[in-house]
């Protein structure tokens, strides 16, 4: 009796280690390169790309018109400034839609409800089909090297391209992208 209660006990042990080591607590896991980030204030839309698969006229209209639109009001909403041109910008923004063909789409990748995705796997006409991928990448304008990245792979199937689920896509690509420092007049420069 007292062995199958520790044993339970050990497996139960187990299981929540496992479970625990899947979650990552990495709040800003997307940089990809330390930046100093008190000389970020000004950014700029750099480039929309869309590639892969050929995009509808009006599907390629909304993406290039919400991506700009979109990633300026969440960053503008974090205290920076937008500018026209990137050569007065401290960062720019590259965004790129890449339509391409995907056997199956991961729940957790994809924007609508993990159970909406999973109810739909066994949908043979379904599984094969043109997807939406957004990768999104931020430039340091001072030396040209990218210091955030995310990418969000068959993020919708293409044939559902909506306003809402474009806005809702960008806006997880720039989730967790930290607020503008702003600095101190008053306090005296360490460089």
């Amino acid at each position: 009796m007292k062995y199958k209660i520790i044993t339970s006990i050990i497996g139960a042990l187990i299981l929540v280690f496992c479970f625990s080591s899947c979650v990552t607590n990495h709040r800003f896991s997307e940089f990809v390169k330390t930046i100093n980030f008190t000389n970020l204030d000004f950014f700029a839309v750099d480039k929309i790309l869309l590639t892969g698969l050929d995009f509808r006229k009006s599907d390629q209209l909304i993406l290039e018109k919400l991506s700009e639109e979109i990633i300026s009001y969440e960053l503008s909403s974090l205290g920076f400034v937008p500018v026209t041109s990137t050569v007065d910008a401290d960062f720019y923004v590259i965004i790129t839609w890449r339509k391409a063909l995907s056997f199956y789409s991961n729940p957790t990748d994809h924007i609508d409800p993990y159970a909406q995705v999973l109810a739909r796997k066994d949908d043979r006409v379904g599984r094969f089909t043109p997807r939406l991928n957004l990768l999104l990448e931020i430039y340091s304008n001072s030396n040209n090297e990218i210091f955030w990245r995310k990418e969000l792979p068959n993020i919708f199937d293409a044939p559902e391209l909506t306003e809402n689920r474009v806005k809702d896509s960008l806006k997880r690509a720039i989730k967790g992208f930290p607020a503008r420092i702003i600095k101190d007049p008053n306090l005296p420069s360490i460089q």
